[in-house]
């Protein structure tokens, strides 16, 4: 079953909260990593991938994170949105 742009968005947002959460467990330039054939995702250190192999699409992580406009919640990351999209759009139009 062919994965829908929702779902795909979903694993993508998962993996960047995933790393706002816990930023500190990844290394500087912890990478999203897709898995074009599969659109699996997951977030790695840049030392556990190759950023080089056709097999997978890698993205600084920091792409994918901004801070909160909410002024209750000042420096605060949360999810781009809009880098999200742009992503999924790579992979489903």
């Amino acid at each position: 079953m062919a994965m829908n742009r929702e779902d795909f968005k979903a694993r993508i947002c998962a993996a960047v909260k995933e790393y706002i959460a816990d930023e500190e467990a990844y290394d500087d330039n912890a990478q999203l990593c897709i898995k074009p054939g599969s659109l699996e995702v997951s977030l790695e250190d840049s030392r556990n991938v190759d950023t080089e192999s056709p097999e997978i699409d890698c993205y600084d992580v920091m792409d994918f994170v901004e801070m909160s406009s909410n002024p209750e919640q000042p420096g605060k990351w949360v999810v781009d949105e809009t880098a999200v999209d742009s992503v999924v759009d790579e992979y489903i139009g």
